[in-house]
C-alpha cells in the first residue's frame, strides 16, 4: 500500500496470487506485506496538475475552429 500527501492510497502489487493469475479476479481481502510512507510529499496521479505539451493548445484551437 502506498500513501500520498493528498491522502489517497494505492495498492501496488509486486506479486499476484495464483488465483488472480488464472482468473484475473481480485481477491476479496488483499494480503498487504509492505506499507510505503515515502510518498508523503507526492500527489497521486489523479491529484497531480496535468502538464500538457504546448502543441495540445493548437489541437484544441483547430477543433474549435472546425466546429464553428
Amino acid at each position: 500500500q502506498r500513501e500520498y500527501s493528498c491522502e489517497h492510497f494505492r495498492w501496488i502489487a509486486s506479486k499476484w496470487c495464483e488465483n488472480y493469475t488464472l482468473t484475473h479476479k481480485r481477491c476479496r481481502q488483499p494480503n498487504v506485506t509492505h506499507f510505503e510512507y515515502s510518498r508523503a510529499e507526492e500527489l497521486c496521479g489523479e491529484c497531480k496538475p496535468k502538464n500538457y505539451p504546448p502543441w495540445m493548445d493548437m489541437i484544441k484551437r483547430l477543433k474549435e475552429a472546425t466546429n464553428s
